[in-house]
């Protein structure tokens, strides 16, 4: 059913910044590579990929993309939007195991944001 892709968009605030775009490609090139894989995975298998690689957070509708790259894990908080698209919100560099809690409060507000423009 190729008329049921899905997009991937990035978030936009309201200056027109793309927060994850300019998040992603400040990452090397090789990091930049797993990213592009991991998003045309979810494009490919939409809401159906799970884990390892998408984790619903909470009731919310936000999830996470979870993407490694050597050392490095990163997560790419996202929410799966009206019009088959996949809405890219926050990213990080994991640090710790647990996910900071400013980092998806942030995601929260964007989310709230977009909604309430789209």
């Amino acid at each position: 059913m190729r008329g049921m892709d899905w997009r991937v968009v990035f978030y936009q605030d309201e200056h027109g910044n793309e927060p994850v775009k300019d998040f992603i490609l400040s990452q090397p090139d090789p990091a930049i590579a797993e990213v592009l894989h991991v998003l045309k995975l979810l494009r490919q298998f939409n809401v159906g990929l799970g884990m390892p690689y998408v984790r619903k957070i909470d009731k919310s509708g936000l999830r996470e993309l979870r993407i490694k790259h050597g050392s490095d894990i990163f997560r790419i908080f996202l929410l799966a939007a009206a019009g088959h698209r996949f809405v890219l919100l926050h990213a990080i560099v994991k640090k710790t195991d647990e996910t900071p809690v400013g980092d998806k409060s942030l995601a929260i507000e964007r989310m709230h944001n977009y909604l309430s423009r789209n």
